[in-house]
């Protein structure tokens, strides 16, 4: 059976630039952004424990959702704190210039640890992922679709930094839109870019949130003098996906300023809202999945646990799960198995 959590948008499937996913539920405080406790909902309890089974995926999924709903829930009473000094000082003659903007501050200050304290699952735009880091979006300039399959034909050559040899793409006389992704995924791939297109067919890129700062810095294309210049490569301009919260722009100067601060507080709190709504429906699934697999017989847990396991183990580009099972393994000898085997 299948413990991933199908409500919730994965990276390897969702549409990017869509503005269709977010979070996960009430917590008692914020997760430490260290570890990933599995949620308690997800240990047996005494009187259980015989008929339930454990799995990788679902526990690190429940991880990941109790860390990020541990953000969301903090950032929820921090902004309704806000919201109230600001309806208060509305009120009032003089505002407190000092006063909400240390509020301001210290919002903003929470909202730069949302990567850390949600353990990478929620994105800037507060979309839930689960199976994998979250991911910035962003558009590169002078790469659109039109472009790069209209016009003559030209030789972009990308290079991404860190010792990876650059990537030629073939590009216009025609070149149709499905070769063009193709062909920039081919290219940009091994250095963690993904290439697709939004809602409105627009061509748009993403790669991991802790590789942006070194890819805004490491990515170059050299072209031919048609759309970009030839010779030395120049760097690519990348232009991030704007965050869905932005306290440090919220002016609290005068009257006017607070009452549209006031305004933009409202919309986070309603979209936190919404996250938060997001993370109960993805808690609710995970906890149908764990009681479907108490039930599960023998066997078919074991096939289910050794497909999860060897999946994980054999994941490319990631040896942070290597580190964490090789230190389990150490001392098991083939004869310890096969000992252990002998008493079924």
């Amino acid at each position: 059976m299948s413990s991933t959590l199908t409500s919730v948008n994965h990276p390897s499937a969702d549409r990017r630039w869509s503005k269709n996913g977010s979070a996960i539920a009430p917590a008692s405080g914020r997760a430490g952004a260290g570890g990933r406790p599995a949620l308690a909902s997800a240990q047996p309890s005494a009187a259980s424990a015989s008929g339930w089974r454990y799995s990788t995926q679902l526990n690190e999924q429940l991880s990941a959702a109790q860390c990020a709903q541990g953000f969301v829930d903090d950032m929820l009473r921090q902004l309704e704190n806000f919201k109230g000094s600001l309806s208060q000082q509305l009120t009032q003659r003089r505002v407190d210039c000092d006063g909400l903007a240390e509020q301001r501050d210290q919002l903003q200050q929470a909202w730069q640890q949302r990567r850390d304290d949600s353990v990478g699952s929620l994105d800037g735009q507060l979309r839930l992922s689960l199976g994998a880091p979250s991911r910035q979006l962003f558009a590169a300039r002078g790469l659109d679709l039109d472009s790069l399959s209209q016009g003559q034909s030209e030789t972009l050559v990308f290079s991404t930094g860190g010792g990876a040899p650059p990537s030629a793409v073939q590009v216009g006389a025609g070149v149709g839109r499905e070769d063009i992704l193709r062909r920039l995924n081919q290219a940009l791939g091994p250095a963690g870019v993904r290439c697709e297109l939004d809602d409105h067919g627009r061509l748009g890129f993403s790669c991991s949130e802790q590789d942006w700062s070194r890819l805004q810095n490491d990515l170059v294309v050299r072209g031919g003098g048609v759309r970009f210049p030839g010779g030395v490569p120049q760097p690519l301009a990348l232009d991030a996906e704007p965050p869905a919260l932005a306290p440090g722009q919220w002016q609290v100067d005068d009257h006017a300023q607070v009452r549209q601060t006031l305004q933009g507080v409202l919309r986070a709190i309603a979209q936190l809202q919404q996250t938060r709504s997001t993370i109960n429906g993805a808690i609710a699934e995970a906890r149908q999945s764990i009681s479907q697999l108490a039930k599960q017989d023998e066997p078919s847990w074991a096939d289910a646990f050794v497909s999860d396991f060897n999946a994980r183990l054999n994941q490319s580009g990631d040896f942070g799960h290597l580190q964490q099972l090789v230190p389990a393994l150490l001392g098991i000898s083939r004869y310890r198995v096969l000992a252990l085997l002998s008493l079924r």
